[in-house]
């Protein structure tokens, strides 16, 4: 068996927004904002509990818009406020893949990069093509960023 290389089994999605990385980094990591912008457009978080420091745990059901409950489990394996988050994120049964979230000061803002590391190319592809993964990262970046110009600007 061949070992695939990572850029086959990642999706990386940037988007810079014109705001503090320490305020960035709060919507991304303190609940209550967390929670009323976090997932693709429609989508909703219910039943959150987060542990937020690393060995803990961070669980919630996405609820999309037609009613279908996703559960998510992750755990955080690296905290570095305010630059760098990384979990392993799944259904609490399996790991999906490992997320990297990195937070980068810039002439006007801040760079965000998510940066998901799959198992293999094959899982990859199959969360990019069934799930939509690439155009949900899109939608969850820019709530982030509307979410920061209405509340927290």
């Amino acid at each position: 068996m061949m070992k695939s290389s990572e850029n086959e089994r990642e999706v990386v999605l940037q988007r810079e927004v014109p705001f503090a990385r320490e305020l960035v980094w709060k919507a991304m990591t303190v609940p209550e904002h967390q929670n009323r912008w976090w997932g693709p457009d429609g989508f909703r978080n219910e039943n959150v509990t987060m542990d937020f420091r690393v060995g803990g745990a961070w669980t919630y059901e996405m609820v999309g818009p037609d009613g279908t409950r996703y559960p998510n489990h992750s755990v955080f394996k690296e905290i570095s406020p305010p630059s760098r988050l990384v979990f392993d994120h799944g259904d609490g049964q399996r790991i999906w893949f490992e997320s990297c979230i990195t937070l980068q000061e810039t002439g006007s803002g801040t760079l965000i990069t998510l940066r998901h590391l799959f198992p293999s190319q094959e899982s990859r592809d199959e969360v990019v093509e069934k799930y939509g993964a690439i155009e949900g990262g899109k939608q969850h970046l820019a709530k982030l960023e509307a979410y920061l110009k209405a509340n927290m600007a």
